[in-house]
């Protein structure tokens, strides 16, 4: 027992000091260095602006063919089973269930 409490305080004392014996190693210079870099090259203007001209014609086909789409689709159908009659004959079935209990 008393071998087991030596050994597991030796354990402790070396995990305690290791770690900062490794970071007196590690301790040095901070000094931080500054690179310059090459400015940003942009596109011609001209590219820019085809670009987006052609992005808007893009995004407009694209609404007009939702557009289609929704024109041909329709209004979308009720749900069946919220149908005024299948309302009344589950609420009608579930009193005729609680009246003859």
């Amino acid at each position: 027992m008393i071998r087991f409490a030596l050994a597991l305080l030796l354990v402790g004392a070396l995990t305690l000091s290791m770690p900062a014996a490794f970071a007196q190693e590690k301790a040095g210079s901070l000094d931080l260095e500054h690179k310059r870099r090459a400015p940003a090259v942009l596109p011609p203007a001209s590219d820019v602006e085809k670009d987006a001209a052609q992005a808007a014609e893009e995004i407009e086909a694209r609404k007009q063919t939702d557009h289609r789409i929704r024109e041909n689709e329709g209004d979308p159908s009720r749900r069946p089973d919220l149908d005024p009659d299948v309302t009344q004959g589950v609420q009608s079935r579930g009193l005729h269930d609680i009246l003859h209990r």
